[in-house]
């Protein structure tokens, strides 16, 4: 528009030597509504931790291996999981879901708040006979696979 608001034919534009704003483009610059991915951190890579609860220094000492299956027997039923590399325990009941602790699979399948994991789940020998995994422990501490653990 010229000063008189009349609007200025392109025309006339061109002849006064003046420039026509691309529409909306000049007035309103876009703006920019691509997302971009979030870039990765500077900081130095995750490492993952070895747990160190008793089942894992097990693992580690030889007296118990990956993949040993271990039952915990509540209400005459008995339920099954096997350690797995880190000293977790995979619970069978619940489709293989892993837990860090024997305490917390214990009290999954207890259906309590609380459990000692290392008393109630048990390995269970060539002959039948099923001895918990605090016994396994203090009988590998005492003939010295194993350093000594805090109680």
């Amino acid at each position: 528009m010229g000063r008189s608001g009349i609007p200025l034919l392109p025309a006339t534009v061109r002849a006064l030597g003046l420039r026509l704003p691309a529409p909306e483009t000049d007035l309103h610059p876009p703006q920019d509504t691509r997302q971009t991915a979030p870039q990765p951190h500077a900081s130095a890579p995750r490492t993952a931790r070895r747990r160190t609860t008793d089942v894992a220094k097990m693992l580690d000492a030889g007296v118990l291996k990956p993949g040993t299956p271990i039952v915990l027997t509540y209400r005459s039923v008995d339920h099954w999981a096997t350690v797995d590399a880190d000293g977790g325990i995979v619970l069978k009941a619940t489709g293989g879901t892993a837990y860090g602790r024997v305490d917390e699979a214990g009290a999954v399948v207890r259906g309590t708040k609380t459990c000692q994991g290392m008393n109630e789940w048990r390995i269970e020998d060539q002959q039948g006979v099923r001895v918990s995994l605090r016994t396994l422990r203090d009988q590998a501490q005492a003939s010295g696979l194993l350093g000594r653990t805090r109680r």
